[in-house]
């Protein structure tokens, strides 16, 4: 036996995975979970500072109430809107042959490359009334909490049509076709027998987008800021949870007082959202969608004729007004604004800088959460596999300027920040993209049958193996998929990157707010469209050698 082979069998013993299995989650709880809420044990250190500034203060805690109850609000809204309209785009990108494919394929996930506080503002200029309004935009919103709602289903979106894509390419088709060979007509069969099988899938994308929403602060914080620039003053008095934290992490700067109000904010926003998302989970897994009551006639019109083009002409029109144009709007901004001169030396040095942070951390996403989503998905019999499963989701959720000041906190503490400002932000950064290719792979792993492994492994093939040759190709879009929202949500992170290092940060997002913060609005908007090229074409050439590994397998 050589070296090679003595190799695979100690990597494939059961000692080896045990303690493999036992690395993967300390890593979990010590570099993700615990920098992520650090800030809770503030609860427990200081509960005399909240009862005396917060707990007593009823105009502090009247703010507090109206900020969650409208960060809940607005999130339960954009995901169901993301659910109804991002369903059709999902069904015909994986069931539908049609010219332009991949280019809608990729576009899909182009907003996550935007920087927020530029996505925000992009949103901004092109909804809000404006006295004089920029070309080509609508110009039609005065309501704060309309704006944010469009606002984050730009953000959100791509996650839902994400996860219900990757679960729907694993479910074989010929369900459907045996359904309609016995009579059944195209929405009889898809409702009835395609849409229960992706509840995982689901599950993922609605865990995924009202995480998103809850945790969002930079674009929000830019758009209503923007909005109150135009002179719409109900933008002042408007605030969600996570701009609430962010009003006042600046205030704590120069007054320590606004601290203990600042953690019992994300305190209570941790709990609640970690509540509402473990009884949405056990909802969507639980309760059996859809009715399984079936009508014909009318299913049998609704499948063929007008319907069918209005629908996914439909969903399309939503993604081009409703997600691409505000996400794109920065073009025709920067087309009919006045051309400004500067100094691009350093936003190429930071977006170099932003690029090599976001690949470092995706590749310790892959690495270390595919055999983490293998772990939970492989375990359910047991609790420990349920609370962990639980645990992922809490960096979805910490608002990003509490994340960063968690991170801050627990990272200094442990005596890493110190002349160490690349390794603290490939920390932070892992902490709050490593549960977005853990949710993706576990969900898709999940929608498999135990058997196919289960028939490998007797037929002689070892866990490697069988992984290998069996799991991963039934798996490999969800990889993919988690893959691309590590990176993009790396590389446009704006808020848990300033409350790490501050302004000075230097990635590509924070020198774009600092342009925006100086109202270089022109260059700001030219480095936007330069950050949205560069990462266009690198998922362009992340898919092509995804499908080229695809025919060579």
């Amino acid at each position: 036996m050589n070296q090679k082979d003595r190799f695979l069998d100690f990597i494939n013993g059961k000692g080896f995975r045990k303690g493999w299995n036992s690395f993967i989650i300390a890593f979990f709880l010590i570099f993700v979970i615990l920098p992520t809420v650090y800030v809770v044990t503030y609860a427990f250190t200081d509960w005399d500072a909240i009862s005396t500034t917060v707990l007593s203060d009823p105009e502090s805690l009247a703010m507090i109430r109206d900020a969650v109850i409208a960060s809940f609000s607005i999130a339960t809204i954009v995901t169901i809107i993301d659910f109804l309209a991002g369903l059709p785009v999902a069904w015909m990108l994986v069931r539908k042959d049609f010219k332009g494919k991949e280019l809608l394929d990729t576009l899909i996930d182009m907003p996550l490359a935007v920087p927020t506080a530029a996505l925000g503002f992009s949103a901004a200029v092109f909804w809000v009334v404006d006295p004089s309004p920029p070309p080509f935009s609508l110009s039609v919103i005065s309501s704060p909490m309309l704006l944010i709602i469009l606002l984050h289903v730009v953000f959100s979106y791509p996650y839902m049509v994400r996860s219900l894509a990757a679960i729907l390419e694993e479910i074989d088709e010929t369900y459907e076709t045996a359904g309609r060979t016995l009579g059944a007509s195209k929405m009889t069969a898809a409702r009835t027998i395609t849409l229960p099988l992706f509840r995982a899938g689901l599950a993922t994308g609605v865990i995924l987008c009202f995480s998103r929403s809850m945790s969002e602060t930079g674009g929000t914080m830019i758009a209503l800021s923007t909005m109150s620039r135009l002179g719409i003053g109900a933008a002042d008095t408007f605030a969600t949870g996570p701009t609430l934290i962010g009003d006042w992490k600046t205030l704590s700067l120069t007054d320590p007082s606004y601290t203990p109000a600042l953690a019992f904010v994300s305190i209570v926003l941790i709990i609640l959202a970690l509540i509402l998302l473990v009884v949405l989970k056990l909802l969507i897994m639980k309760f059996h969608l859809p009715l399984r009551k079936v009508w014909p006639m009318p299913e049998k019109m609704l499948s063929r004729g007008l319907f069918p083009k209005l629908k996914d002409g439909g969903a399309l029109f939503f993604l081009a007004m409703i997600v691409l144009v505000p996400s794109f709007f920065i073009f025709t901004y920067v087309l009919f604004a006045t051309p400004e001169s500067g100094d691009w030396g350093p936003f190429f040095t930071a977006l170099g800088y932003s690029f090599l942070v976001a690949g470092v951390v995706t590749v310790i996403d892959i690495a270390l959460g595919i055999p983490f989503a293998l772990y939970i998905s492989k375990h359910r019999d047991r609790r420990s596999s349920h609370a962990l499963d639980v645990l992922v989701n809490v960096p979805l959720i910490v608002p990003t300027a509490a994340l960063g000041i968690s991170l801050s906190l627990f990272w200094s503490q442990a005596g890493v920040l110190s002349g160490a400002d690349f390794i603290i932000l490939i920390l932070a950064h892992v902490a709050f993209t490593y549960p977005l290719v853990v949710r993706n792979v576990a969900g898709a792993v999940e929608e498999v049958d135990p058997s196919f492994e289960e028939t490998a492994r007797t037929l002689g093939a070892n866990p490697m193996q069988s992984f290998r040759r069996v799991l991963y190709p039934l798996v490999k879009g969800s990889i993919l998929a988690g893959a691309i929202m590590a990176f993009t949500r790396s590389l446009g992170e704006t808020g848990a990157t300033q409350a790490i290092l501050g302004n000075n940060a230097p990635t590509a997002p924070v020198f774009i707010v600092s342009l925006v913060n100086s109202n270089a609005f022109f260059q700001a908007g030219l480095a936007c469209i330069i950050l949205i090229i560069v990462s266009y074409v690198f998922m362009l050439m992340l898919r092509y050698v995804t499908r080229k590994r695809k025919e060579v397998m």
